[in-house]
């Protein structure tokens, strides 16, 4: 379905500028932003594949490596301009969180996983590249700190698992959960929702 197949490289493209631009504001020179590029828009997926046991989709598709490495190379071109948009880096890790997070439920839903098949797949697809790239960045992965992001993501896959139970097409199961998620996601950058977090105990650090 072509829907499908242009939301994935959308999704891919806006990871691939995530990781791009957290290359270029560590430092790394080209060829280490081209790498954290390419695990972001990819890491997800890959695990995702793995654990579900098909083939891994970028070995069976040549566009998706070329198309994050030569997103990078535009970024890091670019990047003067591109710094210009303060959050850049938040908005294109939004999209891809919502486009990878409808796609990896959808490829859950095909194999017949149930809800939690399709809520984990669809979360680990949405986070997985995301994380890959904060570890390799030296950074607390996002997911783990007090943002909405994983639960953005849960209540994205959640959604379409419910669609689907309802019989929507998978296109539009696709667009709303990727949308939700979306939204969710920019919501609470611009509203500072955050989940509650415990304070460590000054007199007894770890």
């Amino acid at each position: 379905m072509w829907v499908i197949l242009v939301l994935d490289y959308l999704g891919t493209a806006a990871f691939a500028v995530s990781g791009a631009l957290k290359g270029v504001r560590k430092g790394m020179d080209v060829f280490g932003v081209a790498v954290l590029a390419t695990v972001t828009a990819i890491g997800g997926g890959t695990i995702r594949d793995a654990l579900l046991a098909k083939g891994i989709f970028w070995l069976r598709d040549p566009v998706y490596v070329p198309l994050s490495v030569a997103v990078a190379l535009a970024v890091f071109a670019l990047y003067r301009v591109v710094q210009r948009t303060e959050r850049g880096l938040l908005l294109f890790d939004a999209v891809g969180l919502g486009v990878f997070t409808a796609i990896g439920a959808l490829k859950a839903w095909q194999a017949d996983t149930g809800l939690v098949g399709v809520v984990t797949m669809g979360c680990l697809t949405g986070v997985g590249g995301g994380m890959l790239r904060d570890v390799l960045a030296r950074d607390v992965p996002v997911v783990l700190r007090e943002e909405i992001y994983a639960s953005a993501s849960l209540a994205g896959a959640l959604a379409f698992w419910a669609l689907m139970k309802l019989h929507a097409s998978e296109a539009a199961a696709i667009c709303v959960a990727a949308a939700l998620t979306i939204a969710i996601r920019i919501l609470s950058i611009a509203l500072r929702w955050h989940l509650p977090r415990r304070e460590p105990d000054a007199t007894n650090p770890p």
